[in-house]
């Protein structure tokens, strides 16, 4: 993925707010949409639950970027669409749990595992911290997640879980050491 420079990204926003200009948000789409995919489905670990929600979070998107009162709110692209996207999957397990509670049933997690490694192939680094990653206390993940998957630097990982800079490195910190205990077992 080639990575937009912040002015290039400036420039998108303000056809977009000015413009409602589908082609501008085209090409911020086409820049983040692998990324915030892959950043949803390591939380949600299901390949169509990451499809909808990634969706979802450009649909929101798009539709607060051409609300210009709600746009000019909006500093940088990037910290904004992963909140978005984190958002979202917190409203995902909030209703997720509200069915099981009236259900009253259980969600086969060996069907759903099962599912995940029929439709992506992982080498077996990458399963061994994913698996590690799950293991994780909620808060650590995420940090790992955006610092080292989708790449994010400290300031725009504060913004997006809203904590300060010096709480997310330490965050950060204790994440990887707890990471590699898991890992290292």
């Amino acid at each position: 993925m080639k990575s937009l420079n912040k002015y290039k990204e400036k420039i998108l926003l303000f056809r977009i707010r000015t413009l409602g200009d589908k082609k501008a948000y085209g090409e911020l789409y086409d820049n983040y949409a692998v990324s915030i995919y892959r950043f949803i489905f390591f939380k949600v670990n299901s390949v169509e639950e990451a499809e909808d929600l990634t969706s979802e979070t450009f649909l929101k998107t798009w539709n607060y970027l051409i609300d210009q009162e709600k746009a000019s709110k909006i500093e940088t692209f990037r910290p904004f669409i992963y909140k978005v996207a984190r958002n979202l999957v917190i409203d995902y397990y909030r209703q997720r749990a509200e069915e099981i509670s009236l259900e009253g049933s259980q969600i086969d997690k060996a069907d759903e595992s099962k599912d995940i490694r029929l439709k992506v192939e992982l080498d077996e680094q990458l399963e061994d911290i994913e698996k590690g990653l799950r293991q994780l206390k909620e808060e650590y993940r995420e940090v790992i997640i955006l610092k080292y998957i989708e790449d994010l630097n400290t300031s725009e990982i504060a913004e997006i879980i809203g904590k300060s800079k010096n709480t997310t490195r330490v965050l950060a910190h204790r994440a990887i050491k707890a990471l590699k205990e898991i890992t290292t077992k």
